[in-house]
């Protein structure tokens, strides 16, 4: 019954990978896990969810305990946000409470797993393969509006960075980013804007782009800043300085979250890849498939200022483009006796990043007015892209479902967050006049 409200109601993973809830809903587990992490820098999107609907997240994790069979249930934070520990302890009856030192990824979710229950989920697998769920808070928000019959249309969004008034702001799905960085005062044309976290987000370059469910954060930012030119530099620029200065320190290595959890992943191995252009063993090109992209390697441990995920990133391109598909091996990882003391402290990324100026306390921010329009993508989770079921010249409600999942495809539905006039409609997106 839960699963198929949560289907109705369009629900996918709000911490990025925007996964159809729909389908972990429905495996058994034993333990449950509520991610309030805030895994990036300078967001605080999770943490104004929670202070503002701590009993419906806890209620949510609740349900998910209960639908999947669970025997635990686990809200996992970290040790610094107070304020969310006590809500959690609050409204959290029958629920275990799990502090997180206050490092970087901590909010990834196969870190999550190892740090709550000790497991390590298999390379290339996810947490369902140790018996785990692992839901964000905005997801567990979203299972709990959805029993009550609101679709997945809105979302906490952080916008900060240079703006003249930085906060978490509740936006609808499609929102416009030039519209939504304006909520703070500044221009998109003046700045370097990143959906997303400062470690894994990427520069938006259409102002018309809209905020999707997987939205956490815009991050607006000078373009003679470090991350802002870090960010600028294209695929060529990564690959022609590993061919001439990588010096094999194995720094990108020993710092990898993905290698110390135990996983055959070691990208000073790339790296000699590329400068060398020798023959190498496939399992060093194989393991660009277990690279989460989480940006360690680039932006904090690399003295050469290299990105090895970026060289993952070509290669992982070039297999899927062979058809090329990394093998199940069936070993179980063992955790490396570093993995404890390599832990990236957080504030130790935004001074190497030059954003430490950017982090304050953000609370919500309440806004007047609505964006002329939404550009609302139809493909906004992982699978097939939802199919419009409205036409141009169509008035419809908010609640109304304007994209539905394919027959017999992985996919969400999408639905009106407001009133509005369907402007346009094609295979992407769906406009509408506000």
């Amino acid at each position: 019954m839960l699963a198929e409200q949560v289907k109705q109601a369009g629900v996918v993973g709000a911490g990025g990978a925007g996964f159809p809830t729909h389908v972990k809903i429905s495996a058994r587990v034993d333990t449950v896990i509520a991610n309030g992490a805030e895994c990036e820098p300078l967001l605080a999107s999770d943490k104004v969810l929670m202070y503002r609907h701590a009993a419906d997240v806890m209620e949510g994790l609740r349900m998910l305990k209960q639908a999947t069979g669970a025997r635990r249930a686990v809200f996992a934070t970290k040790r610094p946000y107070k304020r969310v520990l006590d809500l959690a302890r609050r409204e959290g009856a029958g629920i275990e409470i799990f502090e997180l030192e206050d490092f970087y990824p901590a909010g990834d979710e196969q870190i999550l797993v190892k740090e709550v229950t000790g497991r390590v989920v298999p390379e290339t697998g996810i947490p369902l393969d140790v018996g785990v769920v692992v839901q964000n808070v905005g997801t567990l928000k979203a299972i709990k509006d959805a029993t009550r019959g609101r679709p997945f249309t809105h979302r906490y969004v952080t916008i900060t960075g240079a703006v003249q008034r930085p906060g978490v702001y509740y936006l609808p799905v499609g929102t416009p980013v030039w519209w939504a960085v304006g909520l703070a005062g500044v221009r998109f044309e003046d700045y370097m804007v990143i959906n997303g976290g400062p470690m894994m987000g990427r520069v938006v370059t259409d102002p018309q782009e809209g905020v999707t469910k997987t939205t956490s954060g815009l991050i607006c930012l000078p373009r003679d800043n470090e991350l802002a030119r870090r960010y600028t530099r294209d695929t060529s620029h990564w690959l022609k300085i590993a061919l001439s200065a990588c010096t094999q320190c194995s720094r990108c290595t020993e710092l990898c979250p993905r290698h110390l959890l135990g996983h055959a992943i070691f990208p000073h191995k790339a790296m000699r890849t590329v400068a060398g252009g020798e023959v190498t063993p496939m399992e060093t090109v194989m393991a660009a498939f277990l690279c989460s992209q989480c940006g360690v390697c680039e932006l904090y441990a690399c003295p050469m200022d290299l990105s090895p995920r970026q060289v993952f990133a070509v290669l992982r391109q070039e297999l899927v483009q062979q058809g090329v598909r990394f093998p199940k091996t069936g070993q179980k990882p063992v955790v490396r006796d570093t993995y404890d003391w390599s832990k990236v402290p957080k504030h130790r990324i935004m001074e190497r990043l030059d954003i430490e100026q950017y982090d304050r306390a953000l609370d919500f921010v309440r806004h007047k007015g609505m964006p002329p329009m939404l550009n609302i993508a139809l493909k906004q989770h992982v699978g097939a892209p939802a199919k419009p079921v409205v036409g141009r010249g169509m008035r419809v409600r908010a609640g109304d479902v304007i994209g539905e999942i394919p027959a017999d495809a992985l996919g969400a539905r999408i639905h009106a967050p407001v009133d509005g006039l369907v402007s346009f409609v094609d295979d992407r997106k769906v406009v509408m006049e506000v």
